[in-house]
Parts: C-alpha cells; sequence; structure tokens
C-alpha cells in the first residue's frame, strides 16, 4: 500500500477532526452548563464529562496518531517515536494510554445509560444524587487505569516479537519498525518455525480486556432496553408532566445515537479485529479503517446532543 498517501490523508484528517471537534464540545458543554432543562439535574455533569472526555481522547489521538495493524495472531496500534517531541519511553505510554482511553470510553456511556434507566425510579436515581455523583464518574476511570496497567505490563514490545515483525511492517506500512513503538493485545506467540503456543499470561489479561469490554457492553443494552420500555410504556401512563416526558425521552434518544457512533465506528470493527486474532485469521490492512474511525468519532459524537436535546437547539437556532 502508498503509506505515504495513507499517512498524509490520516494526518490532515486528524488535524481537521481536532480543530473541529474540540471547539464542538466546548460549546457543549458551554450549552449544557446553561441551557440544561433544571429537571435533568445532576445528569448535566454526565453530560459535561462525555464532552472532556471526548476532549482529551481527540487530543491523545492527535498527539500520538495511532496506526492500527493486524498482524496474524496480534493487532497492534503503532506510535511514531522517530523525531516525536517524546522519549520513546514516554511515546509506549502514551501508546497504552490511548489504548486505554479507546477500551474505557465504552463504559463512559454505560455508565449514561445506567443513570438514564435509575433516573425512571426515583428512589433508586438517589444513589446519583449530590456528591455520590463523583464515585460513579470514577468508574470510568478505574477501567481506564486496569486497561493501561494491562496493556502497559503485558502487551508492549519485546525484542522477540520486534524482530518477528519486522519484515511483515515494513512490507505491508513501510516503516521501520526501529523508528516506532507498538502495543497491542495477542493470544499466542509464534516461533520461527511458525509454530503457534498460546501465552498463558496474555491469555488471562485478554480475558480482563473483554470482561471490561463486556460488562459495558451489557450494561449499555440491558439499562438501554429497559429505558426503552420504561419510557414508551411506563411514563405514558405516569403522573410526570409532559416536559419531564419530553425531556426525558430526548435524552435518551440522543444518548442512543451517540452510543451508536462508536458502537460503530470503533467498538464492532475493533472486536472483529480482536476475535480474529484469536481465530488466527490476519484481516491485514483493514484493522486500519480504525484509525479513521478514531480520528472522526469526537467530531461526529457531540452533534445527536446538540440537535436532539430541544433547548439546545433553540440556543443554537437562536
Amino acid at each position: 500500500m502508498d503509506l505515504s498517501v495513507f499517512s498524509k490523508f490520516l494526518k490532515t484528517t486528524q488535524i481537521v477532526g481536532t480543530c473541529i471537534a474540540n471547539p464542538l464540545n466546548v460549546f457543549l458543554i458551554y450549552l449544557i452548563w446553561t441551557k440544561s432543562p433544571k429537571k435533568i439535574g445532576n445528569y448535566k455533569y454526565l453530560m459535561i464529562y462525555v464532552s472532556a472526555y471526548e476532549i482529551l481522547f481527540s487530543v491523545i489521538a492527535f498527539v500520538t496518531e495511532p496506526l492500527l495493524h493486524s498482524f496474524t495472531t496480534r493487532v497492534i496500534v503503532i506510535v511514531k517515536a522517530k523525531g516525536s517531541f517524546f522519549s520513546r519511553e514516554m511515546c509506549s505510554i502514551l501508546d497504552c494510554l490511548m489504548c486505554a482511553m479507546y477500551g474505557s470510553s465504552m463504559n463512559v456511556f454505560a455508565l449514561h445509560f445506567l443513570y438514564r434507566y435509575m433516573s425512571l425510579f426515583p428512589r433508586a436515581k438517589r444513589v446519583f444524587d449530590g456528591k455520590k455523583i463523583i464515585f460513579w464518574l470514577l468508574i470510568p476511570q478505574i477501567y481506564g487505569v486496569v486497561w493501561l496497567v494491562t496493556y502497559y505490563l503485558v502487551f508492549r514490545e519485546t525484542p522477540e516479537y520486534t524482530e518477528f515483525i519486522r519484515k511483515d511492517i515494513l512490507e505491508h506500512l513501510d516503516i521501520n519498525v526501529d523508528d516506532v513503538v507498538y502495543v497491542g493485545p495477542y493470544y499466542y506467540m509464534e516461533d520461527k518455525n511458525g509454530i503457534h503456543d498460546l501465552d498463558w499470561t496474555a491469555f488471562w489479561s485478554m480475558g480482563i480486556v473483554w470482561f471490561l469490554i463486556m460488562s459495558s457492553a451489557l450494561t449499555v443494552f440491558v439499562c438501554g432496553y429497559g429505558c426503552y420500555v420504561k419510557i414508551s410504556k411506563g411514563l405514558a401512563t405516569s403522573t410526570n408532566s409532559l416536559q419531564t416526558k419530553s425531556i426525558q425521552n430526548q435524552l435518551f434518544y440522543a444518548l442512543v445515537i451517540q452510543s451508536a457512533i462508536p458502537f460503530l465506528l470503533m467498538y464492532i470493527p475493533s472486536s472483529v479485529v480482536l476475535f480474529c486474532t484469536l481465530i488466527q485469521q490476519n484481516v491485514g490492512s483493514a484493522s486500519l479503517f480504525i484509525s479513521y474511525s478514531i480520528a472522526i468519532y469526537p467530531v461526529v459524537d457531540p452533534l445527536p446532543s446538540l440537535f436532539i436535546v430541544r433547548s439546545f437547539r433553540k440556543a443554537i437556532i437562536s
């Protein structure tokens, strides 16, 4: 493949994406703080939280310029170290941090769905009242730390694997492996004879990663379905005011669309790639799509909140 064209286009996408995403999310934070309906309570802090998270995500993606590549039993995230402002060790840490933010972002949306579901039950909603919200906001950070530590301790580059992928990286990506750092999950190690042996440390570490992914995804689907049932049936016969029902609907559907964006752009493609490594199927350059989706995601994700929540939409028009 012509990496020079790919790199230039990806770099342009990252620059444009960062320049659009950050002002857009800052503007959304302003609207959330000043134009949110009073009835949403502490949920506005969750909305600000996700916008701030996406700003940081965009900045780290811009700094690291992550490049994904699938190679037989491993998917690696490549970050350029040669010519970087940061040391090689710092580039490796930033690479792990990018993976951690990528993974824990799903938990951010899981927390949103949990809040939206709990908010439909007055007594249950109290667990988010006041300063209790701080505890809930720490959960995605805990997930992120587990991702970071797992990748840093288990899935970093090794001299043996570096030599093993040297030729492939040069042929497919026109990259000298000595000029980059990489990190990535795997299940098997392959020797010079092409024999795959299950690496049990990596296997159990990937079990931790999959637990983080599936627990977040399960929370999204269960709470999302519960919200849909409750809003479509329960609120129709409740004594809540029409305004409250309208706000509940707006926030729920904005959240559904906002969550669907990273699921379609990032989580489903990355899960497919990770599964392919488990069954030892090489998807090769197809995994590069995720590099673009990382750059695009912070741009498009704020849009549902801006245009579906009526008070925000009116503020934009006025």
